[in-house]
């Protein structure tokens, strides 16, 4: 019992002198300065930011947007990392940001973004290698970028301002455009340029197109450039020739709608007199040499197997003077065209002025061989006809469309009968016809019966005889079958 008590005593004692000890301790330690407070942290935190969502703070409401607080240079740099498309949606967002953007389109860090860049050094055997057919759709990529960013960033500006913004342009990309025809070639560098315009014109009122054709004419010289290649004799000039030829196909015509299309002839052929008008249609969509470089002004005179691809872009053309829905061209201003045209340089031959007039199209056919009939040229007229059913019986074509050749030629016949003024003259328009095709065939029979020798006709001249009387006999069936009459 007694030993029990003594540790219990012991126990108790060394318990009372730890707490004893301890809170001294305390008391030691409470005297003592913290080192939290010289390791203090005295920057100042956002606290109240910790608890709040990023998308519920304070838009700030200035023109610039989120862009407010950052200085100039730094939103130039970030512009500097946009796209062309981007930066065009940015200049609808405030008149500020717009002005910012063309400050730094203008800048001389914008002017790395407005020219584009060209690595492929193309000769002419590599025009049709994949890599400068990739080169070439980049570039004309960026002017279309181009156009539609300076659209935009200019379309609260009068169409002055805006022609001007244009001339800005332009003169940063001066430089570009000799390294684009060094590199790649004058045609694709006045390609892009037609890409940039119409883009940036896309939507105007044709008074504003105007306005824009004008300026263009004035910097870039084309009416003097005219003017020469009008007072000199056909491919005396053709250097201008084809400047001429590439640089309003590309700037106005190729990128254009088909109605749009007539509205730029208009444009650049009404200002001249109507020879001058049918020599710059023959520079414009006369044929040319395979490489391009020469217009063939004597093509004309003589005949081909190709004439019919040769004239196929010439005679598209007419076909926008007829599909004119402004009423800038009337039907005398194509009739007086198409004259002009066919005695160019040297008289065409008649046949190949039947094969044009069959490609411009039956509104053609029937305006100008009708102007003839009315006028008493039956001579011409029955020469055309002659040569014109030579080419609907052409041996390339299938039996559906040589019978739909055929009746087309006698409903042709039959409206010109009608606007014949006398009986006589519909027997003598008929009779002219058939007598053209008898002297065709006894002059091949004559060439090649003076020589005894020559027992029978050279292979090629006997098929063409042989086509020619097939062709008669066909016509003069056709004829019968639908009982033509002039009345």
């Amino acid at each position: 019992m007694e030993n029990r008590e003594t540790n219990v005593d012991n126990k108790t004692k060394r318990q009372r002198l730890a707490k004893k000890f301890k809170d001294i301790e305390e008391n030691v330690y409470s005297l003592r300065p913290s080192i939290c407070r010289y390791m203090k942290c005295r920057k100042r935190t956002a606290r109240h930011l910790d608890d709040k969502p990023f998308d519920q703070l304070p838009v700030i409401s200035t023109k610039r947007g989120s862009f407010a607080p950052l200085p100039l240079e730094v939103i130039l740099r970030i512009l500097s990392h946009a796209s062309l498309h981007s930066l065009g949606i940015l200049t609808l967002s405030s008149k500020e940001m717009r002005n910012l953007v063309l400050m730094y389109v203008y800048s001389k860090e914008g002017y790395k973004r407005v020219v584009p860049s060209i690595t492929t050094a193309a000769d002419a055997e590599e025009f049709n290698s994949q890599e400068f057919k990739e080169e070439s759709k980049q570039c004309q990529k960026h002017y279309s970028q181009l156009g539609i960013m300076l659209k935009r960033s200019t379309c609260l500006f009068s169409t002055r301002e805006r022609l001007s913004q244009v001339g800005k342009i332009l003169d940063q990309l001066r430089d570009s455009h000799v390294k684009i025809c060094t590199e790649l070639g004058s045609d694709l560098a006045y390609s892009c340029y037609g890409i940039f315009l119409h883009a940036f014109i896309a939507g105007w009122e044709d008074d504003e197109k105007v306005k824009a054709f004008q300026a263009i004419k004035g910097a870039s010289l084309l009416e003097e450039r005219i003017g020469h290649v009008m007072k000199s004799k056909p491919a005396s000039l053709s250097g201008y020739e084809r400047y001429v030829r590439v640089f309003c196909k590309e700037i106005f015509l190729n990128k254009s709608t088909l109605a749009d299309k007539s509205f730029w002839l208009a444009q650049i052929l009404k200002p001249y007199p109507i020879y001058f008008q049918a020599r710059l249609m023959f520079i414009l969509f006369g044929p040319t040499e395979p490489d391009g470089e020469n217009i063939l002004w004597a093509q004309m005179a003589m005949t081909s197997t190709s004439i019919s691809q040769d004239l196929m872009e010439l005679s598209n053309a007419f076909q926008i003077f007829q599909s004119d829905v402004r009423g800038l061209w009337s039907s005398d201003d194509i009739i007086s065209l198409f004259d002009e045209i066919t005695v160019i340089s040297t008289e065409w031959d008649i046949e190949n002025v039947a094969i044009f007039l069959k490609l411009c199209g039956d509104s053609m056919c029937c305006e100008v061989l009708g102007n003839k009939a009315i006028n008493g040229r039956l001579s011409e007229l029955s020469y055309i006809m002659y040569y014109m059913w030579q080419y609907c019986s052409r041996s390339n074509l299938t039996a559906v469309q040589l019978k739909k050749e055929q009746e087309w030629y006698v409903a042709l016949m039959q409206h010109l009968g009608k606007l014949l003024p006398r009986c006589k003259d519909h027997r003598d328009f008929v009779q002219q016809i058939f007598t053209i095709w008898e002297d065709y065939m006894m002059e091949t029979l004559e060439d090649h019966g003076d020589n005894d020798s020559q027992v029978s006709l050279q292979d090629d001249e006997r098929i063409r005889f042989k086509e020619s009387l097939q062709s008669l006999t066909s016509l003069t069936t056709t004829l019968l079958t639908r009982e033509m009459r002039f009345k």
